[in-house]
């Protein structure tokens, strides 16, 4: 069913303190998690209450849960993939894949064997919002996709991408999608019986503004988070875009970075905001495509 414009005013604070997150995911249980700029994981429990779950002592981006209670980081000031367990241990998991070193590593997602696809921003260290504005400006293609299997192998899917960001597989597990941010777009890579994958096309249409994350609902619909438009846009199954949400002043819905499905119908969507001290979350009446810990 396609997604009808909401308003911001549905948009609601799901909790404050959260000090910045980038990177929001939700478990089976309905807790919800984000990564601040302090460094510290926070969880939002369904009664309302938010507490330390972790200290990864750098910057957490996107995250994924497995389907042992273990999260997955991408963080961005250790230059690695962590992992942090059901008890907030907190270890490296992989901070390089064969030649590609994780500078940037940006976004994790499972597929249904358990690999997990990881973003790699650029191959070159940056050293602060300045060197990643400059990037932005000048788009070059240093961006890379790996993937790290269960028993520890690690493998080079692609690169050349220009700011690989945001990831997420189909709910057909057909392909797998990767946001590049210094190209307004969305990509994706065949993934095939064999394990190996097809060659690199363009998917959808031109997405109007730097994207970050996105999640698929049940449907094939893919959300996507534009921060710098304060907006929330979908491509339904066609690769066809509409708006979502459209905050224009940021008053809401300020710099959405991530997103994720959760709530008592798995139809909420939780909205991380990097230049915001919350989580939100908007009701949009469509059941998210549960990830590799719910199924």
């Amino acid at each position: 069913m396609a997604y009808q414009e909401l308003s911001v005013t549905q948009v609601s604070v799901a909790a404050p303190g959260f000090k910045g997150p980038e990177g929001v995911v939700v478990d089976r249980d309905g807790n919800v998690y984000g990564g601040g700029a302090d460094g510290i994981i926070r969880k939002l429990s369904p009664d309302g209450k938010v507490t330390e779950y972790a200290r990864t002592g750098g910057r957490p981006a996107g995250m994924a849960l497995d389907r042992h209670g273990n999260l997955f980081v991408c963080d961005v000031g250790k230059a690695a993939v962590l992992k942090v367990t059901a008890r907030g241990e907190v270890s490296v998991f992989a901070d390089e894949v064969g030649a590609v070193k994780l500078c940037l590593p940006n976004f994790p997602v499972f597929d249904a064997d358990g690999n997990l696809y990881v973003t790699n921003s650029t191959d070159h260290p940056l050293g602060g919002m300045d060197d990643v504005a400059a990037e932005i400006r000048n788009p070059v293609p240093k961006g890379a996709l790996v993937r790290l299997r269960p028993d520890g192998r690690g493998e080079i899917v692609t690169t050349g991408l220009y700011f690989a960001n945001g990831a997420a597989i189909d709910p057909r597990e057909e392909y797998v999608y990767v946001l590049q941010s210094t190209r307004n777009n969305c990509v994706r890579i065949a993934m095939r019986k064999d394990g190996t994958h097809g060659q690199l096309e363009p998917y959808g249409e031109n997405l109007g503004g730097l994207p970050d994350g996105m999640a698929f609902d049940a449907e094939g619909y893919l959300i996507v988070t534009l921060p710098m438009n304060n907006r929330l846009v979908v491509l339904d199954p066609a690769g066809k875009l509409s708006t979502l949400v459209d905050d224009r002043e940021g008053n809401t819905l300020l710099a959405p970075t991530n997103c994720a499905f959760g709530g008592p119908n798995f139809d909420d969507l939780f909205i991380a905001h990097i230049e915001a001290d919350r989580l939100s979350k908007i009701h949009v009446a469509h059941k998210g495509h549960p990830l590799y810990d719910r199924r």
